[in-house]
């Protein structure tokens, strides 16, 4: 059981914008099984022995779980559930799988502890201002307990919401402690987020947000809605949502912010996250969430997400047998999507991103304007911005590979 696999590549960077191909759609189910929240003692007899059969896949799910971004997840739940193959003592180790996972389990884990560190010293520092920022999205997991699931969660950058009266102190502390904002060919312009700060010695790029998610998704969760709900640590100062809640934000980061629900885009690696958060929440959690979505009419948002949840990582939900029809046939498209050929996502995607980014309403949000304000002035200013912006990597977006 050896595998090609180059522990050299980062899974936490090694992200594509359009999934690759999905070759056996059967692999990707077992993946789904691999990661489900839990496994009874039969199901973990029945998967170990599907993986130790001879001539099993390994280098095809390797592969698999690196392009839906979910292969350091997979690493920690073949080691904790005992699903690694053994290794023969006539092989030599450093070419078992088994022992090439835990190499880059091992490389994650070192840059793991370089996070913990860089996270410290942005608590002191916000700490040292009197601001207490609210983490969102993976930075929360470094505030949890490690050595469960949340540790092999990976992340491109630390996110973290603080009030708009503080942004402006925020950053000049940043800036007083060496962060600085990367340069760009054009100006950067977000109106949820101030732009990327770096430290030369830390590893992570810090997006500070003065809202939780673009203007277009907020119709569904306001960011005041999240400070409300939030809870600040009486040891380190910052503060972070109940599970459900922050559930619920990655929820409609990837379905509305990042137009996975319009797009009907199989996002393996969030369902994967929702469906552990969501595997412990209680009665009253299920039904706050499902009241706030219907309340927002963005119910079938969160049917046809769990659903999918369901189909691929067996999350129990006490009402998926009430969901719509439209939120069953949203779920049961995006499964078939999913594997469409890579040229008609990719398409389809490059489509939506030009549609959305030359809107009127898009263009009044980054503008500063009314939507009745806009004229062609503005449309030629944000494609002569789109395209400094993009000038040196044209390739990589049309592609659709970040690397």
């Amino acid at each position: 059981m050896t595998t090609s696999f180059l522990a050299s590549r980062d899974p936490a960077r090694a992200t594509v914008q359009t999934h690759p191909d999905i070759g056996d759609p059967d692999l990707l189910y077992l993946l789904g099984e691999i990661l489900r929240p839990r496994l009874d003692a039969p199901q973990a007899s029945a998967l170990r022995l599907r993986l130790l059969r001879s001539g099993f896949p390994w280098q095809a799910l390797v592969e698999l779980s690196l392009a839906q971004g979910v292969l350091l997840p997979v690493i920690w739940a073949l080691t904790t559930r005992a699903l690694s193959p053994p290794i023969p003592r006539a092989l030599a180790r450093d070419r078992h799988v088994s022992v090439r996972l835990q190499q880059v389990y091992a490389v994650h884990l070192a840059h793991r502890r370089r996070q913990e560190r860089q996270f410290g010293e942005l608590l002191g520092i916000f700490a040292q201002a009197g601001i207490s920022p609210l983490l969102l999205k993976g930075i929360r997991y470094l505030a949890e307990p490690t050595g469960d699931w949340r540790e092999a969660r990976t992340m491109g950058d630390f996110d973290m919401l603080v009030r708009a009266d503080d942004a402006g102190r925020a950053t000049a502390a940043l800036m007083s402690a060496g962060y600085r904002q990367a340069e760009s060919a054009a100006p950067y312009r977000a109106p949820h987020h101030l732009p990327p700060l770096d430290h030369p010695d830390h590893p992570m790029a810090l997006e500070l947000h003065v809202d939780a998610l673009i203007p277009a998704a907020q119709f569904v969760l306001k960011s005041s809605q999240l400070w409300a709900v939030a809870t600040r640590t009486e040891l380190h100062g910052f503060h972070v949502l109940p599970p459900a809640w922050h559930a619920l934000h990655g929820l409609l980061h990837h379905q509305l912010q990042d137009r996975g629900h319009a797009l009907r885009k199989l996002c393996f690696k969030g369902l994967w996250e929702w469906s552990m958060l969501a595997s412990d929440f209680t009665p009253d959690d299920w039904r706050a969430m499902r009241d706030h979505m219907n309340a927002t009419g963005a119910l079938d948002v969160l049917d046809s997400w769990s659903l999918l949840s369901n189909r691929l990582f067996g999350l129990e939900a006490p009402w998926l047998a009430d969901v719509s029809v439209r939120a069953r046939h949203h779920a049961d498209l995006t499964l078939r999507r999913a594997f469409d050929p890579y040229w008609k996502r990719r398409t389809a995607q490059l489509a939506d991103e030009l549609r959305v980014s030359f809107a009127r309403e898009t263009l009044a949000a980054k503008y500063e304007v009314s939507a009745a304000d806009v004229s062609l002035a503005h449309f030629g200013r944000n494609l002569m911005e789109l395209a400094q912006r993009h000038r040196a990597g044209m390739l990589r977006r049309l592609t659709g590979c970040s690397r």
